[in-house]
């Protein structure tokens, strides 16, 4: 048996983009022959419901970098989240450093206004400018997506408190200066958080043991017999790579993933992910 976990944005789907027909059509080949994919992505399983209704059938899930998961037929669960007083702890940190910030619970995405971080964001698109059109439509995009698809509470943290039945799967921040993004990896880290880079200019803040190579090593207990492939782009997803049997990069992905990989396919622009699994594991 074949088992492939694949990352989504900018791997699967482009950001906010179409996803290449021939990725679904690999998803219905790979589970015909009687093979698994696996979805394993830093969004909450909440933003991943208008895809998952784009498939012919359903797939397991790992979502949140591994802080939950969703198997075929099964719940949601839940099992890797920051307690409270982590959240506290680092929210203390973005905030004294005015630092653009929301916060993924189970029930989606809360932060501040936007109109609070209008200067962040206008650093952000500065820095994005070397990118010319692709880096105005990341921003035009995460800038409507926060304004409209978001929940917007006065203070996030005490907002937390008095809603205790939400679990914080991971707080993550955008931030023009790399410099910044030094510091604040060596303010935020600790023996239960770890923190690391996504997508452009972003960082992210979870529990340990919310990673995507932990959460695989936990998936392939009930197929010890099975090869895993792992397909990704950016940091967040070397964990994967370390633990699969066969680690593959996309073209677009970033340097430091590729040189962890023994494959390196297609863009994911070009359907990469989906002309891979038919050349090499579809019979």
């Amino acid at each position: 048996m074949n088992i492939v976990f694949c990352d989504i944005d900018g791997t699967f789907q482009d950001l906010a983009g179409e996803v290449p027909q021939v990725n679904y059509d690999a998803i219905t080949a790979l589970q015909k022959q009687g093979d698994h994919f696996v979805f394993i992505s830093g969004r909450g399983y909440e933003q991943l419901n208008e895809l998952m209704n784009e498939l012919d059938s359903e797939c397991d899930v790992i979502f949140s970098n591994g802080g939950g998961y969703k198997l075929v037929g099964q719940p949601v669960q839940y099992n890797h989240c920051l307690s409270i007083e982590e959240s506290e702890k680092a929210i203390a940190i973005l905030e004294a450093r005015n630092i653009f910030y929301h916060i993924h619970t189970n029930k989606g995405i809360i932060l501040k206004s936007v109109d609070h971080y209008e200067s962040n964001i206008l650093a952000l698109r500065q820095k994005l400018e070397p990118m010319g059109k692709a880096g105005q439509q990341i921003m035009d995009f995460k800038e409507s997506f926060f304004k409209e698809q978001c929940q917007h509470v006065e203070d996030p943290y005490h907002y937390l408190v008095e809603h205790p039945e939400l679990k914080v799967m991971k707080i993550e921040l955008m931030e023009a200066s790399d410099e910044e993004h030094v510091l604040l990896r060596e303010l935020l880290a600790s023996e239960s958080v770890d923190v690391f880079s996504s997508f452009t200019q972003c960082l992210e803040i979870v529990n340990s043991k919310s990673s995507k190579g932990n959460a695989i090593n936990e998936f392939m207990k009930d197929f010890p017999d099975a090869r895993s492939y792992g397909i990704g782009d950016g940091e967040n997803d070397l964990p994967m790579l370390e633990v699969v049997d066969i680690p593959v990069a996309v073209g677009n992905a970033k340097e430091s993933v590729k040189e962890k990989c023994q494959r390196i396919i297609g863009d994911c622009l070009d359907g990469g992910v989906g002309k891979f699994i038919f050349e090499e594991i579809i019979k």
